[in-house]
């Protein structure tokens, strides 16, 4: 008798927490599909062939096995605050993560430095950080964006803001950029933007231009 009300609240937090879910995932599928239809109409710029890779709700992968130089593959990745499970949508909000659209690119010459950057819209990530040869060093200055860059290898303070103001874009939030000597070269990170006011093939075609940029640093 003393456990009914128990029984009845533990009932209705299930039923919450089903209700939740069920909205939550709905919300990402329709999000996830229209990022998709979206980036479809820039893809052609960086490769005509594509794979989706649609693992779980919040997480798409599209992957271009064959590229166009200066890429030999490229993935472009739809990261989305997993809405449909609160209590990790509660820490993904408090940690500032936003959806997010990854571009992941090898380049067919690797590039001579390594660059890790990010702007206030994100924390630090030191597993960025690749191992190899060469000490890290802090870029001093103002970079645009406000970025925070560190870097390894050839390349100075000058050219790693040419590169930031080459990722920028309008109606574009710009979180990371990151280039590495191994594999996969080349990272960008934006946050997923309103999609009728950025154009695709305007984004790919930065994208496309940073690649050719990196090989001439």
């Amino acid at each position: 008798m003393f456990e009914s009300p128990l029984i009845t609240l533990g009932l209705v937090v299930l039923l919450a927490l089903l209700c939740w879910y069920l909205v939550g995932m709905q919300y990402n599928i329709r999000r996830g599909r229209r990022a998709i239809k979206w980036l479809e109409q820039g893809l052609p710029i960086i490769g005509e062939k594509a794979a989706l890779n649609w693992s779980g709700v919040s997480h798409v992968e599209i992957q271009v096995p064959k590229a166009k130089d200066p890429f030999r593959a490229a993935d472009v990745i739809i990261d989305l605050v997993p809405r449909e499970i609160p209590f990790w949508w509660f820490w993904k909000n408090n940690r500032r993560n936003q959806d997010a659209i990854i571009v992941r690119a090898q380049l067919r010459a690797a590039p001579s430095f390594d660059l890790v950057s990010h702007s206030p819209h994100v924390l630090a990530d030191e597993q960025l950080k690749r191992s190899g040869i060469g000490q890290w060093s802090a870029v001093q200055g103002g970079l645009a964006n406000a970025m925070t860059a560190d870097i390894r290898g050839s390349i100075s303070p000058y050219a790693v803001n040419r590169l930031i103001v080459q990722t920028t874009l309008d109606g574009m939030t710009l979180t990371r950029l990151i280039v590495h000597r191994s594999a996969p070269n080349l990272e960008v990170h934006y946050l997923l933007p309103p999609f009728e006011q950025v154009s695709p093939q305007r984004v790919f075609t930065s994208i496309h231009q940073l690649g050719e940029e990196i090989a001439q640093v």
